[in-house]
């Protein structure tokens, strides 16, 4: 999914950086942990303000984040957010033309980016090219119809946000059964050598090795 309106892509982007950007920071240390990436290169496709990366990076001097998006905005907010950070680098790029080289990366992630994508396969194969033999890919979406919030992946300041404010976002932009589904059939036309499904946090997870 995407907006063509670009009035409405720079007040999206403004919200999620005052609002999710902020009390997801729990969630971004968890995933970076997950992906425990001590020594290479990651790629953070669609990197929306930049945190993962940040994440990731932080304290890692053997570690290269690079985060990618579309948005200008983002991108000036991430820059601004990665601070003094030598080892992360912010590119203004579209995912379905990656400019790096084949076998570039370790590891890549998408963190509530897919359901964004023009054209998923065309961006699912830009990332496994650029992966090297063995990388792995990981896919997280929200899960649209859960109703909960799992302790330690949301920060509140003065009991803000409120559950319901938390779950509606995953409602509204989160991925249902049919469209994980739909999206595991194309990570498995793209030629990843295995791919396993999971549940990480409050996220539909899915691991791809190249």
């Amino acid at each position: 999914m995407s907006h063509s309106n670009p009035l409405f892509r720079r007040i999206s982007d403004l919200m999620y950086q005052l609002g999710p950007a902020r009390y997801y920071q729990p969630a971004y240390a968890q995933i970076a942990q997950a992906i425990g990436l001590d020594d290479g290169v990651f790629l953070d496709v669609g990197c929306g303000p930049g945190w993962l990366c940040v994440h990731v990076g932080g304290g890692k001097p053997h570690v290269d984040a690079i985060g990618l998006d579309t948005s200008e905005q983002m991108v000036t907010y991430a820059r601004r957010n990665k601070g003094p950070r030598l080892n992360v680098t912010i590119r203004k790029m579209d995912a379905m033309d990656i400019k790096f080289p084949e076998g570039t990366f370790d590891v890549a992630a998408a963190v509530q980016s897919a359901h964004h994508w023009e054209d998923t396969t065309r961006v699912l194969s830009e990332v496994h090219r650029v992966l090297k033999p063995g990388g792995r890919f990981l896919i997280y979406e929200a899960e649209s119809g859960r109703s909960d919030v799992p302790t330690g992946w949301v920060e509140r300041k003065r009991g803000w946000p409120p559950d319901s404010v938390v779950i509606n976002g995953w409602k509204r932009f989160g991925m249902d059964d049919a469209e994980w589904a739909e999206l595991e059939v194309k990570v498995r036309g793209v030629g990843f050598s295995n791919v396993v499904r999971d549940v990480h946090g409050f996220y539909r997870r899915m691991t791809l090795t190249k």
